[in-house]
């Protein structure tokens, strides 16, 4: 098998202030994590919230820090260093190798999608009830061929709310019922492109979508990794 990630990602319209930051990293005993972060500092967005933790739960997860504590460390330090004020919206994927599990790590409301294509294309959704910032809860999912986990930031999730056109979440996946072939790519591609059209081709929020799925592997075992970055 083989695991296929990609992210689509667009920031807010005319804002040069982001929230939204997103990191990929090879685990230290086999396997690889996305961490997904938007930080806000006194009710605002704040990119260098967002780097500064999100690059701090990478560093513990290379020392081999388990992405649970991983988390609530950095959550914790981040409360106690802006006195209150700062504010993190943090998401961790990870296909850990080495227990053979996906690892899913949330401490806000957006769901995540989950995708088993040898359970009649069921779609389910995880989505925290009783959600505690500084405590994120922690999903396991064992490894399996045709798994597909996708994940939004709270951007994509209120798009259009502002012209009273909600996301409805059932559309936005329909895309991939529909067109259960496309890459992961044009999967990324395809849900992003959907919720910038309901804020009518401008962002109202950073948006991101991750998009991971384990697949049989075909032909050699090539490691790939493919980026655009606008300047």
């Amino acid at each position: 098998m083989e695991i296929q990630i990609a992210v689509a990602k667009v920031d807010r319209f005319y804002s040069g202030e982001q929230g939204d930051q997103v990191e990929v990293i090879e685990r230290p005993h086999g396997g690889i994590s996305v961490i997904l972060g938007e930080g806000k500092l006194n009710g605002q967005r704040s990119k260098e919230i967002s780097r500064k933790a999100v690059h701090r739960v990478l560093s513990l997860i290379f020392e081999g820090i388990h992405d649970g504590a991983a988390s609530r460390a950095v959550l914790s330090a981040l409360k106690a260093e802006h006195r209150g004020e700062a504010e993190l919206s943090l998401n961790i994927l990870s296909c850990d190798l080495e227990a053979s599990t996906i690892l899913l790590t949330k401490n806000n409301p957006v769901p995540v999608f989950l995708v088993r294509n040898d359970q009649d294309n069921l779609i389910s959704y995880t989505e925290s009830e009783s959600i505690d910032p500084l405590k994120p809860t922690v999903y396991q999912f064992p490894i399996e061929n045709n798994f597909t986990v996708v994940m939004f930031s709270d951007g994509v999730a209120s798009a259009g709310a502002d012209f009273g056109q909600p996301l409805q979440w059932g559309d936005l996946m329909e895309t991939f019922l529909d067109e259960p072939d496309l890459s992961v790519q044009l999967l990324a591609d395809q849900l992003l492109n959907q919720a910038v059209a309901l804020d009518l081709g401008n962002p109202h929020d950073d948006m991101t979508v991750v998009v991971i799925r384990v697949n049989r592997r075909q032909g050699k075992p090539i490691r790939r990794i493919s980026m655009v970055l606008p300047i």
